[in-house]
């Protein structure tokens, strides 16, 4: 599972906008492809206020949540992508953003 599914997960069950998904450049039937994908996978149902997660939805957000040492408030918000770094940096490593000029 990657972080869109997560990201998902948590909109879900915070009720949130799925906004963030397509703001990261999905399509509204790529996100509608991924909430059937967990429809299926049975973490997700439908009732009469909406979506909600299921038992099983609660244990894996938790249980990725675990694996990714993500607590209390990181939990909740999950971190931009493009600011999420693939491999550790040295402490004598400068990172820059891709997008310098958001930075002013």
């Amino acid at each position: 599972m990657d972080h869109e599914i997560i990201l998902l997960l948590q909109l879900i069950k915070k009720n949130g906008n799925i906004e963030n998904l397509t703001k990261q450049g999905y399509q509204y039937s790529q996100v509608a492809f991924m909430i059937n994908t967990i429809v299926e996978n049975g973490f997700l149902e439908f009732s009469s206020q909406g979506m909600i997660l299921t038992d099983s939805g609660e244990d894996i957000l938790a249980a990725y949540n675990k694996k990714l040492n993500r607590k209390n408030s990181e939990a909740i918000i999950s971190p931009q992508k493009e600011y999420i770094l693939e491999e550790q940096k040295s402490i004598y490593d400068i990172y820059l953003p891709s997008d310098i000029n958001s930075l002013k």
